[in-house]
């Protein structure tokens, strides 16, 4: 086994589940959403209708009797079809291995058959039916129906199409991305970064480009969007209180940044995802 099949085997040792939201919904002619990166995953059974997904440059039309899934921190935009509206099962969940989002250690397809329908739509309906309860066991068995879900999607998916992200994440780029991580809290810098990854700012940027396609800085905008989000999304922390977490001076300057990033205020946003039907 060579060490990166090592680390994904560690990784997947911790990897933890927690699910945001489950429901089965009957999606009104205007659903949609456009450039929208969101904080969680999604899978979704196409029960009914058509419509259009895009995820980053890939362009997908679920249809009745397929899977779809929408990973976490990528560009989406979504669409149903007026005169086919989507009826659709579906949950929000993170699937976090370590510090990594799994969907950032393996690529795989993004629509697939549902070869047992029954069999997948009983992992929703157990899932909605406990994530309405508030007992200890019916906690647990929402992340079991969860997991059931992942592994079935995995195992419906070719071999060949499910692709290890091969990056090397013990190189100093991470070592600068897990200290943003830690202080996102306070006004990082290119400069900070560079000096904890042990390089000079010019060919950090650089290289950072390379490895990852967008600048440091536009890495951390996104960091700091991703977050906002997630908290949006799954909390009722007051505006300022998030504004205050992610090293904002104020309410009103994060409210014009995260209108800038998403085209939504912070409340719009709240309003929009808290209770969100992707």
């Amino acid at each position: 086994m060579n060490q990166f099949s090592l680390f994904i085997q560690e990784q997947l040792q911790e990897m933890t589940i927690s699910v945001h939201r489950a429901h089965h919904t009957q999606c009104l002619d205007t659903w949609g959403g456009s450039n929208l990166i969101l904080p969680f995953s999604s899978i979704g059974l196409i029960v009914e209708g058509t419509g259009t997904m895009q995820v980053d440059d890939t362009i997908l039309s679920p249809s009745k009797g397929q899977l779809y899934l929408l990973p976490a921190k990528t560009v989406q935009s979504f669409s149903t079809h007026p005169n086919a509206p989507y009826q659709k099962y579906f949950c929000h969940f993170e699937a976090k291995c370590s510090e990594l989002d799994l969907f950032e250690i393996i690529r795989t397809p993004l629509c697939i058959d549902a070869k047992n329908i029954d069999l997948v739509t009983g992992f929703f309906i157990g899932m909605i039916d406990c994530f309405q309860e508030t007992n200890l066991s019916s906690m647990i068995k929402v992340k079991q129906y969860m997991m059931d879900l992942l592994c079935y999607y995995l195992e419906c998916c070719p071999s060949h199409q499910i692709e290890l992200i091969e990056k090397n994440y013990n190189c100093p780029l991470n070592h600068a991305i897990r200290y943003l991580e830690h202080h996102i809290h306070e006004e990082v810098t290119v400069k900070k970064m560079a000096e904890i990854a042990g390089y000079h700012p010019n060919y950090f940027t650089k290289l950072f480009q390379q490895n990852f396609g967008i600048s440091p800085v536009q890495f951390i905008v996104r960091k700091k969007t991703e977050l906002a989000s997630k908290q949006l999304c799954s909390t009722q922390i007051a505006i300022s209180v998030i504004a205050e977490s992610l090293g904002f001076n104020s309410q009103f300057y994060f409210s014009n940044f995260f209108k800038k990033q998403t085209g939504m205020t912070p409340t719009e946003y709240r309003n929009t995802f808290g209770q969100s039907q992707l």
